[in-house]
């Protein structure tokens, strides 16, 4: 990794950080580093122009996704009724502080009284009995509050970890394309609406994919990545699963391939298929990252 606290950055550090400097995911420090070596260095470090040609397609690859309308009003109607539980809390301990202190006086220096008839204690004893089920109740809807709250949350937390994969695998994807005679295929359903994604082949043969929205599998089933030349035939290139998120990713050895190849995903009932189950979730032709 570069070396965020030394000296002037050399080429090889700003290669190495090509892919997050593009996409603007490096730290402030590590952006005006970069910044500060391309305005002084002579090389043309072609890794940043090709990296800037595929931004584009990345783009295009990812929906933009508007908060719900109902988000803003939620948080709010959670946040007043945690509030509303803390002070239904409040009002209970010292209703209940109120209440012991009617039913259980503290002793005073006096003659015992004669004990009042049993008749006599009675009513006191019912109004105890009728709070407690409202105090419950409060109780009781202060606790589903907060738990709405919480579920939330953790849904909210989900979302983005799964956003960050998809991250993740965006950037292995772009840094196999990047390399020289690197190809990069924009993957679609026929509708254009479905699963989408990115994959890119690299001259040594390293195919990497990243997903989104791919319908989840289950049990022993997979996708499975095919590569399609000109001859029409499909070749097995790795399988992966995919979680509730519907984000998926794979890297996987392919050998050389031809320019122009076709990538492929189907859903196979399980690993280790040698022919496409139809039909063809999404594809792509691949093309020069930097053409």
């Amino acid at each position: 990794m570069a070396d965020l606290h030394g000296s002037a950055m050399t080429c090889g550090e700003v290669a190495e950080l090509a892919s997050g400097f593009v996409l603007g995911s490096l730290e402030p420090a590590e952006t005006a580093r970069v910044r500060e070596h391309l305005a002084s260095c002579p090389e043309p470090h072609p890794e940043l122009a090709e990296l800037g040609a595929v931004v584009p397609a990345l783009a295009r690859s990812v929906p933009v996704v508007e908060p719900p309308s109902s988000l803003g009003p939620r948080i709010l109607a959670a946040a007043r009724a945690d509030l509303a539980g803390v002070e239904a809390e409040r009002a209970e301990t010292a209703a209940a502080a109120a209440a012991e202190a009617v039913l259980h006086p503290a002793p005073i220096p006096a003659p015992t009284p004669a004990p009042l008839p049993r008749a006599r204690r009675r009513p006191a004893v019912l109004v105890e009995l009728f709070r407690r089920p409202a105090w419950g109740l409060t109780a009781v809807a202060a606790v589903v509050a907060i738990a709405v709250l919480g579920a939330w949350n953790l849904q909210l937390r989900a979302q983005v970890a799964d956003l960050a994969a998809y991250r993740d695998g965006v950037v292995a994807v772009l840094d196999a394309a990047s390399s020289s005679g690197g190809q990069l295929a924009l993957l679609k359903d026929t509708t254009g609406t479905g699963p989408s994604g990115l994959a890119a082949v690299d001259p040594a043969g390293r195919l990497v994919i990243a997903m989104h929205d791919l319908a989840p599998t289950t049990g022993n089933q997979v996708y499975e990545a095919w590569l399609i030349g000109a001859d029409g035939k499909p070749l097995p290139a790795g399988s992966f699963v995919v979680p509730g998120s519907g984000t998926g990713t794979l890297t996987s050895s392919v050998g050389s391939t031809e320019a122009g190849i076709v990538v492929a995903l189907t859903r196979e009932p399980g690993p280790g298929a040698t022919a496409p189950t139809l039909p063809i979730v999404v594809e792509g032709h691949a093309q020069p990252a930097s053409g």
